[in-house]
């Protein structure tokens, strides 16, 4: 049996990443934990020398043919990689230690070279076997000792001209830049722990790994299975989970407490892989209220959710200053707001949490100070009377708060609601997790491939393009995490526009 968690801790050293672990039990899970450490001496990783040696690619520009691969990374996609990917020869391959170890590649000495001979950035998911039938030079590309970069199409493409077939190369290891933190993908069963290690940072690479429950009350050592996993054989239910992890290159040892809940393998609702989004600092700001106890002038707004309690945020929102508001990429975003230094505050100044639905336009006819509360540059928060009412007395009219982002805690997944026509549709993404945001987003039809949507106003997102009886997934990218998420096949080939298609994905 499978199964899948996200938790998060900081990875201090592995470029001081946050760090996330994925277990599989056809679910996900996210849990906060409490804290990381790293020991021995910190060694970052530095880009090697330039080497000579050739690569050729395999797939077609979708780069389905290299999901899974060796590695056991799955679907490149949902676990971070996209299609940024090469199998190594089995000399660069060094029995899977090189999973997740990043190269730059440039084209050289050819004429299938782009001009100035451009590199792109790869991650090592897949072994490119050897082929004993024919010469090292003629076909035996991947053959022993021959170091050998069998590309994915789309970033071969990205140094020369896909004709080639096979280019000479320069390439270099590099360290890994990742956004987020180490994912862990758990497989086995209750005396069988297998584990796959993903987006690491650093080095890339992994060469020694412990687990520790909080009831076995000492670390034990997981030996390396193929690619990117290792395996206990433990009885580990019902413990929460600790991870130690060396990495093969710097050997650098990080330890990660209490990563996994006691109760990590129930299963529960699917949602996604994810960065976590951590709280922000506390800062000054001032709030004031719109419409009255029932809200029902907060109804609709610059972002595009309509009717909130459809939509699910109810009266606990506010319209934002265009400052905050960052032309509508700010939609969905949700903050904690307590009131201070004033007479009209609460006692203990409690803060409560809303969700950023609407714009706050700048009334210029005031100064900033007496009555233009939303002019730039200020930062403002123009609340929903009941979510006013929750941390001052409404008779203030305005006061002076601190307020923080905070990561929003939605319930299911994501949910988009269509609107267009057949040449074009329009997207209102909303009940987004995590850190609320959408910076990207693509639309897949089930006979097309990823077409990138344009941001529109709001939390609305279009692709001019021709979908009709097709089912549709989606990719977004968290604009604060820059997290990438794969909600597939949300509606089904009869969708239509003005209905609401719900996923069962959503950021962390």
């Amino acid at each position: 049996m499978a199964f899948s968690y996200s938790f998060q801790s900081w990875n201090l050293s592995f470029f001081y990443n946050i760090m996330r672990l994925g277990l599989m039990l056809m679910m996900i899970m996210e849990s906060t934990v409490t804290e990381a450490a790293t020991y021995g001496s910190v060694v970052r990783f530095r880009p090697s020398p330039w080497r000579l040696s050739h690569a050729t690619f395999y797939g077609d520009e979708t780069a389905s043919e290299t999901m899974g691969g060796a590695c056991g990374y799955g679907n490149l996609f949902d676990s971070g990689y996209g299609t940024n990917t090469a199998a190594l020869s089995s000399t660069l391959f060094n029995n899977g230690y090189a999973c997740g170890t990043c190269f730059q590649i440039k084209c050289v000495n050819s004429k299938w070279c782009y001009k100035g001979s451009p590199f792109t950035t790869i991650t090592a998911t897949n072994l490119c076997p050897p082929n004993w039938a024919k010469p090292n030079n003629n076909g035996g590309w991947c053959n022993p000792p021959r170091t050998h970069f069998d590309m994915a199409k789309p970033a071969f493409m990205k140094i020369a001209e896909w004709k080639a077939g096979i280019v000479p190369v320069m390439y270099r290891r590099v360290p890994c830049m990742k956004a987020g933190g180490l994912r862990f993908k758990f497989q086995g069963n209750g005396y069988w722990l297998l584990v796959y290690v993903m987006n690491v940072a650093g080095g890339g690479d992994i060469s020694n790994m412990w687990v520790r429950g909080s009831k076995t009350g000492r670390w034990i050592s997981m030996s390396h299975n193929w690619g990117a996993s290792y395996q206990a054989f433990a009885v580990l239910g019902g413990q929460s989970l600790s991870f130690k992890i060396t990495s093969y290159t710097t050997k650098e040892t990080i330890i990660a407490w209490n990563v996994a809940p006691s109760n990590w393998n129930m299963v529960t609702e699917a949602a996604t892989y994810g960065t976590g989004f951590r709280p922000s600092p506390w800062y000054l700001s001032h709030a004031t209220f719109y419409g009255d106890e029932t809200a029902r002038e907060t109804m609709g707004g610059a972002c595009g959710y309509g009717n909130l309690f459809s939509s699910g945020y109810g009266t606990d929102t506010a319209a934002l200053s265009s400052t905050l508001f960052n032309n509508g990429y700010a939609c969905g975003t949700c903050f904690q707001i307590k009131c201070v230094n004033s007479k009209w505050c609460y006692k203990g100044s409690p803060f409560t949490t809303i969700t950023a639905t609407n714009l706050c336009p700048p009334n210029w006819a005031k100064p900033n100070d007496n009555g233009g509360w939303c002019n730039p540059p200020r930062t403002h928060f123009d609340m929903a009377k009941p979510a006013f009412m929750k941390i001052a007395e409404w008779k203030a009219g305005i006061v002076p708060v601190m307020y923080r982002r905070v990561p929003c805690v939605k319930t299911g997944g994501l949910r988009f609601q269509f609107q267009g026509n057949g040449y074009w549709l329009l997207v209102y993404v909303m009940n987004v997790a995590g850190g609320g945001d959408i910076s990207n987003m693509w639309v897949k039809g089930s006979k097309t491939g990823w077409i990138s949507m344009s941001h529109n106003w709001g939390a609305s997102y279009q692709a001019f393009a021709t979908l009709g009886g097709q089912s549709l997934s989606f990719k977004l990218t968290s604009y604060t995490t820059k997290e990438t998420i794969i909600a597939y096949n949300v509606a089904p080939p009869n969708w239509n526009t003005g209905m609401t298609y719900k996923s069962s994905v959503n950021f962390h």
